[in-house]
């Protein structure tokens, strides 16, 4: 009977609504297959032999069931018949992926093959039937992250490329329906890890993917399973480089060129540059794609007068494409990196430090600066420029994206004075700071300097952290960076009412409404009333000297947002700085026990005792993981029960003055 609903007549959605309410029973029963329990030893064969041949046939019948309509048929459908179809397909991917556990290898040799048996049917003087080829290669493209390191299935999907199927797709005279294309595309991406292990199947896939690029409907799926294979493949295709230099030149030069296809193609290009035996022969190579980019950087400046949409959508495409190279040139994680002075003696300045490399670096700059400049500090040009930056942050050695330091904080304080995108500022300054805080890294202390000078500006400003929530949130981030290496900056600086002004301000920001803001101040206080720099004594005395200063209202902060001015998901957060000042501050009972011991404070649904036995046990805890159980249980007892409901104090905490 179930095999039979599966069999009903019509489209799935569109036309017939029985063969999906078949997939739960079909995916039980697979999954009992695949453990099956309270079932005899002695029978177990005998019922996954039944088993694997009731679920192939269902798989069997299914793939009729997905088989894309005729053009002419899906023209009629309204987009929810489309849509219901499409997640009808998405299901039978999932049963596939699952039935695969069971069935194995059979299941997928009968795809192949009856890939294979519809080719050959062409041979014969018959039509291709592209509807069973297309849902052959949509159920392989489920399939495809089930396989292990050298699966069995290697010689299957050998047949599979080794046949005429991506030659025919190629030709687009070849009248095939898009969609059988489209899965085509999307399948070769999804078995990457196959064509690194057989690169001699790589050349028939490429072809077929560099012809799909030029069409629209294919452009940014096959420009993504391009990306895929050089990112699988780069060494081996290192000796391609100037096919994909070509191939790329002819598609850009296409009217019709997707922006996001030219950022994903020039990455596979950076991807295979990357993989390049010598820094000489890198530079040549990122030499001819950085022309690609000057010659849209060019185009920007020509449409800017008459046509500035167009200009800027153009000029942040362009810096885009920049992002996708640096991206590209990133060394993979499993290449081992020599940190300097690991060598052993003095070593000569690296290859991107010299004058040539350097001259990829001037070159990069020129092109964000002209846009940057003639595109009027446009936000999204600048939030594109910062990308590139943060592109040569993640690389651990010298190369044509790793700016000087100095050249970065530049260009991102000469924004943020400008009032120009200032969250993307800090952002990228916090992502500049964190990188050099890795061992080996460069010290920045005088461009992070800098930056505090930006950051007391913008607080001076600001006053009260709620006027601009994403603006305090992303200060209060960047600071949260410093500890690891720069926490020198901040306790050194004069004078120091700036920097009590700035704590103050740090304060505020524990009682904003917005959760981000809150859990950011939350790391900065956890992380100074813990810091301990044993080594530098004059660091740690000024730290103490502002945790002294400032404990007491902290304690107050917190007592608040634990006992019910907090929401309830932002009690964890809270209870992080409460348990380092319990563990680390000899002062933290007598601080807690003053805010506690105000009338009414921090709910009036609380009593004396509750209070005392609230005390006693965080300070018997001593900062232990069960402290956070003991202020949900204050925070529920503060709220008394309306705590579901939205909850306001009695009285909000005043906010402490941040003037200097």
């Amino acid at each position: 009977m179930l095999h039979g609903m599966v069999k009903v007549p019509g489209y799935p959605v569109a036309e017939e609504e029985i063969s999906g309410t078949t997939f739960e029973f079909w995916s039980s029963l697979a999954e009992f297959l695949l453990d099956p329990e309270n079932v005899a030893e002695s029978d177990i064969p005998s019922l996954m032999a039944a088993g694997k041949k009731e679920i192939m046939q269902a798989i069997e019948e299914f793939w009729t069931k997905i088989q894309i309509p005729p053009h002419s048929e899906s023209l009629k459908w309204t987009k929810d018949l489309k849509d219901g179809f499409t997640s009808f397909r998405k299901d039978v991917a999932d049963l596939v992926e699952v039935a695969y556990g069971i069935l194995g290898l059979e299941l997928f040799d009968r795809l192949i093959s009856q890939v294979i048996s519809a080719l050959a049917n062409s041979q014969t003087g018959g039509n291709v039937p592209w509807e069973q080829i297309e849902a052959s290669l949509f159920c392989l493209n489920s399939l495809s992250d089930c396989l292990g390191d050298e699966p069995d299935e290697d010689e299957s999907l050998k047949v599979l490329f080794r046949s005429r199927l991506f030659t025919i797709l190629a030709d687009f005279g070849n009248q095939i329906p898009l969609k059988v294309r489209q899965t085509a595309v999307h399948m070769i991406g999804s078995y990457a890890v196959f064509f690194e292990r057989w690169a001699n199947f790589l050349p028939t896939v490429l072809n077929f993917l560099f012809v799909a690029i030029s069409t629209p409907a294919l452009a940014r799926n096959a420009s993504k399973s391009i990306s895929s294979l050089c990112s699988s493949c780069r060494s081996t295709l290192t000796n391609e480089l100037s096919v994909f230099l070509y191939q790329y030149e002819l598609f850009s030069a296409t009217p019709t060129a997707d922006d996001i296809a030219k950022e994903r193609v020039l990455c596979a290009i950076s991807y295979i540059i990357q993989a390049l035996p010598s820094e000489n022969q890198k530079l040549d190579s990122v030499n001819r794609i950085l022309g690609f980019v000057d010659k849209d950087a060019q185009q920007v400046l020509t449409l800017l007068h008459q046509h500035p949409e167009a200009a800027k959508e153009l000029g942040v495409s362009t810096l885009q494409c920049l992002v996708a190279i640096g991206k590209g040139l990133q060394a993979p994680d499993d290449i081992p990196i020599i940190l300097a002075g690991e060598g052993g003696g003095q070593m000569p300045p690296p290859f991107w430090e010299q004058e040539r490399g350097l001259a990829i670096q001037r070159r990069i700059l020129h092109i964000i600066q002209t846009l940057v400049g003639s595109l009027t500090e446009d936000g999204e040009v600048i939030d594109a420029a910062c990308a590139i930056f943060r592109t040569g942050f993640a690389e651990t050695t010298p190369g044509p994206f790793v700016f000087p330091p100095r050249v970065v904080t530049e260009f991102l304080l000469e924004r943020a004075n400008r009032g120009v995108r200032v969250e993307t500022v800090l952002s990228t300054a916090s992502t500049m700071v964190s990188s050099h805080s890795l061992d080996g890294s460069p010290d920045i202390s005088t461009e992070v300097g800098f930056f505090l000078e930006l950051i007391l500006g913008l607080v001076e400003r600001l006053q009260n952290p709620q006027e601009d929530p994403e603006m305090s949130q992303g200060l209060v981030e960047f600071l949260n960076r410093l500890f690891s290496r720069y926490i020198a900056v901040i306790v050194c600086y004069q004078p120091r009412e700036r920097i009590e002004m700035l704590l103050w301000f740090v304060m505020n920001a524990m009682q904003v409404r917005e959760t981000l803001v809150k859990k950011a101040a939350c790391t900065f206080w956890a992380s100074l009333v813990s810091f301990a720099a044993d080594d530098r004594p004059e660091i740690q005395a000024s730290i103490n000297s502002f945790v002294h200063m400032c404990g007491p209202a902290l304690a107050e902060k917190l007592i608040w947002g634990i006992g019910g001015g907090a929401s309830r998901s932002e009690v964890d957060s809270l209870t992080e700085p409460l348990k380092k000042m319990i563990a680390r501050q000899v002062k933290a009972k007598t601080w807690l026990s003053a805010s506690l011991s105000r009338d009414g404070f921090p709910s009036p649904n609380l009593s004396e005792k509750d209070k005392t036995v609230f005390l006693n046990k965080i300070m018997t805890l001593r900062g232990k993981r069960g402290t956070n159980q003991i202020a949900k249980e204050f925070w529920l007892s503060s709220r008394g029960s309306d705590f579901a409901c939205e909850y306001h104090m009695p009285s909000q905490l005043p906010l402490v003055p941040c003037k200097v």
